[in-house]
């Protein structure tokens, strides 16, 4: 639950850039407008939705846009219906989250969201939100598919078997990394986007005796498929020296003040798909590097704007269900801990195949 307020926050700090203001204030538009935003994530337990109003004041609208009691509704009842399959109805219930406001002017406490847990989600149906009013004023709502299923191919899970090669072993003297180091997926049906993170885990001990788990994710970039069939493969190519060079701008990683030891953990791979009409909504709100700054407004929302569409994840750590999680090979493990780039990092593995060697964990 805390993993999944922690992506709504981020979330809500993408989407909340509607300028608002206090019913306190006159106002110079008489008509408000309903926003809402939501974005169903198969991977995820709790599913999200944010509805509030939006319009302009007479006065400071910097001023209006910290003031988050004016931009709520009280007579609204938010829903989800499933259309298909199990016809499922689910009324959402509400929550006020903070919100960071350190780089922002929006909202100075907190803010409602609504939500529900639906248990499971069915990619082969529909599903429609509603923001329903108590008075009588046109229903709000919106319609989205699900992402198809997708994953990493068969034959980049078989190259995980046996562990993780980014240097394979010609020495700390003259490494030899791989520069075409290729990860492939199939495609999702009516997915359009895909972002891949590398994450490195690890687990740091400090001289004073603390033990945390961390990690880094390295992003690999977006890849934009060609079509929303479903069919077809799309792939990465990296080049493993980058990793570990990476690494080195890691500003608490080069800083190991108070620092034991930091063990040398798994290495996940992860795979995220973006809705065709979430895709969309992204690439007109990227930020603008013409000379043209004006461009058109999107939304799928019926009676309102905002965006109501879905994702996916899929989280690759081990090859298959019987194997272990995904660890560097002999080679890495000894680059990560001894090499040019990362040898100062203090990292080293508890493995019991490296007692003796000098990267083993004492």
């Amino acid at each position: 639950m805390r993993k999944r307020l922690a992506l709504l926050f981020g979330f809500i700090a993408l989407v909340s850039v509607f300028v608002t203001c206090s019913t306190d204030f006159e106002l110079n538009t008489p008509q408000e407008t309903t926003v809402v935003f939501g974005i169903l994530d198969e991977s995820a337990d709790t599913q999200w939705v944010k509805v509030n109003k939006s319009f302009l004041g007479d006065g400071n609208n910097f001023e209006y846009a910290a003031l988050n009691d004016c931009t709520e509704y009280s007579n609204v009842t938010v829903s989800v219906e499933e259309n298909g399959g199990l016809n499922r109805l689910w009324t959402l219930s509400e929550m006020y989250v903070p919100v960071d406001n350190s780089s922002g002017i929006y909202y100075t406490d907190s803010q409602k969201v609504y939500y529900f847990i639906p248990g499971s989600l069915d990619n082969s149906v529909t599903y429609t939100v509603k923001a329903e009013f108590d008075d009588n004023r046109p229903v709000v709502e919106a319609t989205t598919s699900l992402v198809g299923q997708f994953d990493f191919t068969g034959i980049f899970k078989a190259k995980l078997f046996t562990g993780l090669d980014f240097e394979n072993g010609t020495g700390l003297a003259s490494p030899s990394y791989i520069n075409n180091f290729l990860i492939d997926w199939s495609l999702g049906e009516d997915a359009k986007r895909y972002d891949l993170t590398i994450r490195f885990n690890y687990i740091e001990h400090t001289i004073a005796g603390a033990i945390t788990p961390k990690y880094i994710d390295w992003f690999q970039g977006t890849q934009i498929a060609s079509d929303i069939t479903g069919s077809g493969n799309l792939d990465r190519t990296i080049n493993t020296e980058l990793f570990f060079q990476f690494l080195q701008t890691v500003p608490d990683l080069v800083d190991t003040t108070g620092i034991d030891k930091r063990v040398i953990g798994n290495v996940e791979f992860m795979l995220t798909a973006a809705h065709d009409e979430l895709n969309t909504y992204i690439e007109i709100n990227e930020p603008v590097s013409g000379i043209v700054t004006e461009r058109p407004t999107y939304t799928n929302v019926t009676n309102g704007i905002g965006i109501f569409s879905s994702r996916a994840k899929v989280v690759l750590d081990r090859a298959s269900p019987l194997t272990p999680l995904t660890q560097f090979k002999r080679n890495s493990t000894e680059e990560m801990s001894r090499g040019q780039y990362t040898g100062d990092m203090l990292f080293c593995s508890d493995s019991l195949a490296y007692v003796g060697e000098n990267y083993y964990c004492n």
